[in-house]
């Protein structure tokens, strides 16, 4: 049973699905020609998976950090703080060449929702995969409609994924994917004005 919850939490890593949203929503922005939507792909990825991915990685190498999970909450506090820097300069540079309303929202909310769990990480080990399924559900959500309803399962299957690897327990899990609705649904409908 431990296995397959790990599976699940690696599947559904905060990066992995950060990626596959926004790829989502680039192709499907009627605002932006082909050049343009590989462009906007390749901003949002970098600014939201790789720098983060990478510099994780780097912390792994240098013995910094014991795993890429970050299983340790004193462990989050330098890479999260990275993170928020990634997302926040994301934001700028997608603002700077006016892409989509939904992508710089995204961007925006990535990095507010960062910054919340830097503050609350500091006490306390909230999930980082139960907000980073939450949020992006969410985002996808204004997109695309109720079509997305059925994937709001996914919240409780990544965080019992959670809890039963031992990696966190219910109140983070509960927690985290609290943080992701709320906060991505109450910054997106103000950002986007609906």
């Amino acid at each position: 049973m431990q296995k397959i919850a790990q599976v699940i939490s690696d599947i559904f890593n905060p990066l992995v699905i950060a990626s596959m949203t926004f790829f989502l929503l680039v192709t499907a922005s009627s605002e932006l020609n082909w050049l343009l939507k590989i462009l906007a792909y390749v901003i949002t990825l970098l600014f939201s998976s790789l720098i983060v991915f990478g510099y994780v990685f780097y912390l792994k190498y240098l013995g910094v950090v014991k795993s890429t999970e970050l299983v340790q909450r004193e462990e989050r506090i330098i890479p999260l703080t990275v993170a928020l820097l990634s997302y926040a300069l994301g934001y700028v540079l997608l603002t700077m060449l006016k892409m989509p309303l939904m992508l710089r929202g995204l961007m925006l909310c990535y990095a507010a929702n960062t910054l919340m769990i830097l503050i609350i990480t500091r006490r306390w080990k909230i999930s980082l995969h139960t907000t980073g399924i939450a949020g992006p559900i969410v985002a996808l959500t204004y997109q695309f409609g109720l079509v997305m309803i059925p994937f709001y399962s996914l919240i409780p299957l990544v965080g019992l994924s959670r809890i039963v690897s031992q990696r966190q327990q219910v109140p983070q899990v509960v927690a985290g994917g609290l943080l992701g609705l709320v906060m991505t649904a109450l910054q997106l409908h103000f950002f986007l004005g609906r």
